[in-house]
């Protein structure tokens, strides 16, 4: 319809559920997670649909009554209008078919941009009622094309519909209706169909040939439906689920605060908005009208828990580190206490030739436990971000619009500023605490490391550092780190919950998606990425497999490369790192020995692994 929501009627009443972000809408609704499409699923069962930019011909809102057709494919024709090209995928139409014949209640959704709308709607996505499915059919649309549609009924009919204007307020029916619409049987293909037409009968079983074949003179082009298909009435269970889900229960025995529970959105008790989960310590409401905050800092995660996660990992055949590329080259030796593996990857446009390399450092759990290690680090920082840490997600996409998507962790950077994906606004290292300070230099030991085990140009220390939470189920998808302000050198310290880090050649080498390495990290590992190539050439992501896992990235940002004084300025100054204490200190000074002459160890190790390597792809090759 040409009026716009603005210009319509009040409805008589409010939605008890609406969002003006669907990231929001989706966190904070267990019966809608479809962050695209109209229509969410779950079980094979239709759960959620959404009702928003398009609607089809003949479509129907009414106070009790939904008739809307089933998403197939769109294309712009040849005068920019948008047509149907494609059929509803069977999978939409079987979990229809399974909701109408089990009653499954569907939360209806509509949004502010509906065509259909007929009174004004304030917010992008506004929580209708639960309704059942009823009817499924098939029509033909303007242009003859074969579509699908369902009829829904509001399924609990004792309240007034929220959505209606005061001058169509119509009287409440309450479980059945004396109107019911006639079932006849084609004679071609013999199933039946319900009248659904006010102009009468016609076959809607779009496998026959008499399939909408309407007798002459009916103008396909003003169909309606009959008055009593609209009226006909379904006795349906009230659903147990409620519209508006409790919020959760911080106060839960056994609940850590990270579970996947606590990490979803919240609708607010006062105002009825979904809000996302943006702090790690609160949910903080997202409408500045609304001042509701639920605080919810996690409680520590033991480290016998994290033992216990990792145990249960390394039982899974899918758990594991593993080459997938054979012109990967491996070496392994001992630095420190650690067990030190490293990957050299290779260039995909000439696999004799090595453009950086991967080395993992093992902890044990004899490091991990000394003091200044990472299990002291794991606790601090455990209490630390529960308090005034600065942890939260940021927009990752669309910024500012309805269809803003935050990060799926929670981001904090120190030192020098860092953009990547995302902008993260970065503090001080002076204002950072001790465990982070600790962790940078363990990181910036093991950068030295890694590049003298490569024969490369010198280690370059860093001056930034970017810390992630993750909760329950979260991750950070594939990426790379080739920014032109940073340098070659990229050192990950994992702390609490394992996760697996992998690797893959980008489509522009590899033609398609290729994972080429996959890693297992645990509880105090460090992995180094050197070599800037290696970020032209390939894609990394880290998939956490427990409650909590603290990442901490160290880079080196160019500094010259900042074009803006005072920035620059700000930069040179917050990246200046503050003296603490010798406890934090690595390495000690008793190991620096031992440190030099295992480095010289594994270099050896690492040029042996080459070229017996190479060796053997000539002699293959010869063959």
């Amino acid at each position: 319809m040409a009026a716009t929501s603005s210009t319509l009627p009040a409805p008589i009443g409010s939605p008890p559920v609406w969002a003006e972000n669907r990231q929001a809408l989706c966190d904070a609704l267990p019966y809608f997670k479809a962050h695209e499409g109209s229509i969410y699923t779950k079980d094979k069962l239709i759960k959620g649909m959404l009702l928003n930019a398009f609607s089809s011909v003949r479509d129907y809102l009414g106070a009790e009554v939904i008739i809307t057709t089933l998403g197939g494919g769109k294309e712009k024709d040849s005068q920019g209008n948008l047509v149907r090209v494609k059929q509803v995928r069977p999978f939409v139409l079987e979990s229809c078919h399974t909701a109408m014949k089990s009653g499954t209640p569907i939360g209806m959704i509509l949004g502010k941009h509906y065509p259909g709308l007929s009174v004004e709607m304030k917010h992008a996505f506004n929580v209708l009622a639960f309704f059942s499915i009823t009817d499924i059919w098939s029509e033909k649309d303007e242009r003859g094309f074969p579509i699908h549609k369902i009829r829904l009924e509001k399924t609990d009919r004792s309240v007034p519909s929220w959505w209606q204007s005061k001058s169509e307020v119509q009287d409440i029916l309450t479980t059945s209706s004396t109107h019911a619409s006639s079932l006849a049987w084609c004679v071609d293909c013999h199933q039946g169909s319900k009248t659904v037409f006010s102009c009468g009968w016609v076959c809607l079983n779009h496998k026959c040939g008499k399939f909408f074949a309407f007798t002459a003179g009916i103008d396909v082009n003003q169909l309606t439906y009959s008055e009593d298909f609209l009226l006909e009435r379904t006795s349906h269970q009230v659903p147990q689920q409620p519209l508006q889900p409790p919020i959760p229960d911080i106060t839960m025995p056994g609940f850590l605060g990270t579970e996947k529970a606590m990490r979803d959105g919240i609708i607010c008790p006062e105002c009825h908005r979904c809000a996302r989960r943006v702090d790690w310590t609160k949910w903080t409401y997202e409408d500045p009208l609304c001042h509701f905050t639920l605080f919810a800092p996690p409680l520590p995660l033991s480290l016998e828990e994290v033992h216990a996660e990792e145990a249960q990992q390394r039982q899974k055949k899918t758990f594991e580190s593993k080459i997938l590329d054979e012109n990967i080259l491996e070496a392994r030796s001992e630095s420190n206490g650690y067990t030190v593996e490293q990957y050299l990857l290779p260039d995909p446009l000439n696999v004799s030739a090595i453009i950086g390399s991967v080395t993992v450092f093992r902890a044990t759990r004899a490091i991990n436990a000394i003091e200044g290690a990472p299990d002291q680090m794991w606790g601090l920082l455990q209490h630390d971000t529960a308090q005034d840490f600065g942890f939260r997600r940021q927009p990752a996409i669309h910024p500012g619009l309805p269809t803003e998507k935050l990060t799926r962790n929670f981001l904090q950077n120190w030192g020098a500023p860092y953009k990547f994906a995302v902008n993260v606004h970065s503090r001080p290292f002076s204002e950072a605490p001790d465990s982070l300070i600790g962790a940078l230099k363990r990181m910036q030991w093991a950068g030295q490391k890694s590049v003298d085990m490569t024969s490369d140009t010198d280690f370059v220390d860093f001056n930034e550092l970017l810390s992630i939470g993750y909760m329950e189920e979260d991750k950070i998808s594939y990426h790379d780190d080739g920014e032109d302000t940073l340098g070659p050198t990229v050192a990950t310290l994992s702390l609490g919950s394992p996760s697996l880090m992998s690797f893959k050649m980008k489509k522009s080498y590899a033609g398609k998606d290729k994972k080429v390495l996959q890693l297992t990290m645990f509880h105090g590992d460090l992995v180094v990425m050197h070599g800037t190539r290696i970020h032209q050439a390939y894609l990394h992501k880290v998939v956490p497999k427990g409650k909590r896992r603290f990442a901490l990235t160290c880079r080196k940002i160019v500094l010259e490369n900042i074009k803006d004084d005072d920035v620059r300025a700000e930069a040179v100054q917050n990246s200046i790192i503050p003296e603490v204490s010798k406890l934090w200190d690595y390495p000690k000074v008793e190991d620096s020995e031992s440190c030099e002459t295992n480095a010289r160890l594994f270099k050896r190790a690492s040029d042996d692994a080459q070229t017996t390597s190479r060796t053997t792809k000539r002699s293959k090759t010869n063959t």
